[in-house]
């Protein structure tokens, strides 16, 4: 959820101890405190329940929330400070002086020891401006927009000179254990029972019990939002999953589950160039302050592509008497069938875990994975101009960049029309695990295919800058160590006759279900048993080996008495790719259920 602040920088909210005319001017001189959160992804994804990751999830951003003074840290600000960032597991603020800034650490370090202690706080402190008090040992700089080049210098110096004094203790257990961190078990989760009679309840430390506590809160309150009006008026109600077990299942088949991360592309170098655009240069720190309602439109877009991702899966919800509900669709994966207990309701086969800043994970059954993504490229490509509706996030992120005068993007449509859009562009990974495999693997591998998929979209960029124009988009379903992963992924790509196609371009990645996955898509999409397994043992090795394919189609042409077409320009690695993932593939029409292009209503929260 967070990264280091030289790359991923963000401007918050607007706290409470400073009102918005004295917010619009920054103290000429103080002290500038930076926060930075380690261990965020190791702390949410360490369980197997949704709900521990929701929870853990939630907390983290409650943790750095300067506008919540129930569930947040806003009773910790100190008056008359000015907060820069609030989001994303790290918190920037100016106070008076190192006092105040050395209290205000104090305080917070233990508000977050006590409530989640997993977590390690890396703390700075930067004096600047005339007269200031320097921090001992470090010199002041002459202003606030110094001092906030030299933060990040800062944490990661602080974050080099850890001392143990920052390990947590938890003692040992005399009696029962923690199911989730290991550590003594301190409460029983009521809602959790062990076994079929249900008499023995889960034993958990007190900090899950806490994450849970404010997951199953978030979970309410998202749910309610996102579902909002989602469906049929008179069809049954809907629902989203706590458990992953919950995301549809098929008796006597292997059932998967896929986590989705979908992170902006260049978030740095638009927010940079937002606040050397909007800024005024005659006032230090006033582009820091300028980021401030953008940084709101970018985390509005982020919760609205959740949302839409989750309504756009419950209009494809199909019910009859008598039968289970399910989601329809063309492929070999399908139909996928929904949990539901009458009269309870449908569990949809989707949970958005973490909706934060320019982050958006997702959590869903592995067969919608690659068509959610599609949908989600589809919705943030949709024309700002045709939506209108200013209360779309897409809509005001766009009218802000615009303002700026920062260069948009020009978008080819299905229909071959254009057109110009600010909303960036965006990187996306897809891992697929078995049920019940660690979330937090889970996590690395799709959070490593989207590093793979920005960083080969940055080596395009520099020699083709419509490159810069396009999402990208790769995935895995190997369920190994990240390293050996990568490995074997950059393997594929460095052979004399790639056996991947990945990381593909959005446009490369439309193309490639239309082509080889449609339930027109040729060989990959055929249902028929002997066909699929003469694709796995014969075609694929001759494809991996780098072998002429020719002669065994010819043969297998001759031996079914029909043509073997492939799809028309196809590839090795677009075959490979496309044959990896023929079990795994279902095109319930997400496009045609709900149309990306209609206005989200809602702006950010």
């Amino acid at each position: 959820m967070t990264q280091d602040p030289e790359h991923r920088p963000t401007a918050p909210r607007t706290p409470g101890p400073l009102a918005p005319d004295q917010a619009a001017a920054p103290p000429v001189s103080g002290v500038l405190v930076g926060v930075d959160l380690r261990g965020i992804q190791a702390y949410v994804y360490s369980g197997r329940r949704i709900l521990d990751a929701v929870g853990r999830a939630a907390l983290v951003a409650e943790l750095t929330d300067t506008s919540d003074p129930v569930h947040g840290v806003a009773d910790l600000v100190p008056p008359g400070s000015l907060v820069l960032r609030d989001a994303g597991g790290a918190l920037t603020l100016v106070v008076a002086d190192p006092a105040v800034a050395r209290d205000f650490t104090g305080r917070y370090t233990r508000r977050l020891r006590d409530r989640a202690g997993d977590l390690t706080p890396v703390v700075a402190h930067v004096s600047y401006g005339p007269g200031a008090v320097p921090v001992p040992g470090e010199p002041a700089l002459p202003d606030l927009d110094t001092a906030l080049a030299e933060l990040p210098v800062r944490l990661r110096r602080a974050r080099r000179h850890m001392s143990a004094l920052h390990t947590p203790a938890h003692g040992y257990g005399i009696t029962a254990v923690c199911s989730v961190s290991g550590a003594p078990a301190e409460s029983v989760d009521s809602s959790r029972p062990l076994g079929d009679r249900g008499r023995v309840h889960e034993r958990v430390a007190a900090d899950v019990a806490r994450a849970r506590g404010i997951g199953r809160r978030w979970h309410r309150a998202h749910s309610d939002a996102w579902l909002a009006g989602a469906g049929s008026a008179d069809g049954p109600e809907l629902a989203l999953p706590m458990e992953v077990d919950r995301l549809g299942r098929d008796h006597g088949e292997v059932s998967r589950v896929a986590v989705v991360h979908v992170d902006v592309n260049g978030l740095g170098a638009i927010l940079g160039e937002y606040r050397e655009r909007a800024g005024d240069p005659a006032v230090p720190g006033s582009g820091a302050l300028a980021q401030r309602a953008l940084s709101t439109r970018i985390a509005g877009l982020t919760e609205g592509l959740a949302r839409a991702l989750v309504r756009a899966v419950a209009a494809t919800v199909r019910t009859e008497p008598g039968r289970a509900p399910t989601v329809p669709g063309a492929g070999a994966g399908g139909p996928l069938t929904l949990d539901h207990e009458p009269p309870g309701p449908i569990r949809l086969p989707v949970r958005p875990i973490v909706v934060a800043g320019d982050d958006l994970t997702v959590l869903c059954d592995a067969r919608l994975a690659l068509s959610m993504v599609r949908y989600a490229l589809d919705w943030l490509d949709a024309d700002p101009e045709a939506i209108g509706d200013p209360g779309d996030p897409r809509v005001a992120l766009h009218r802000a960049l615009a303002r700026a005068r920062v260069p948009g993007r020009t978008v080819a449509a299905a229909d071959g029309r254009r057109h110009t859009t600010c909303v960036p562009t965006v990187g996306a990974g897809i891992a697929v695990q078995p049920v019940g495999a660690p979330l937090s693997l889970g996590y690395d591998l799709c959070e490593a295919m989207c590093r793979l998929a920005k960083a080969r979209r940055l080596a395009a960029a520099a020699t083709d800058p419509t490159a810069a124009q396009e999402h990208v988009v790769a995935w895995t379903t190997r369920f190994d160590g990240v390293d050996r992963v990568v490995r074997r992924f950059e393997l594929a790509l460095r052979a004399e006759r790639p056996r991947t196609a990945l990381p593909m371009t959005g446009t490369a990645f439309a193309r490639f279900l239309d082509r080889y996955l449609s339930a027109h898509g040729g060989p990959v999409a055929d249902g028929d048993t002997r066909h699929r397994g003469w694709l796995v043992s014969a075609l694929v090795p001759l494809l991996e080996s780098g072998a002429d394919p020719a002669p065994e189609l010819a043969r297998r042409a001759h031996v079914t008495g029909n043509p073997v077409a492939l799809p028309e320009g196809w590839t090795p690695g677009e075959l490979l790719d496309a044959v990896g993932v023929m079990d795994l593939h279902v095109d319930p029409g997400l496009s045609a259920a709900l149309d990306p292009r209609l206005p989200a209503g809602g702006g950010p929260r």
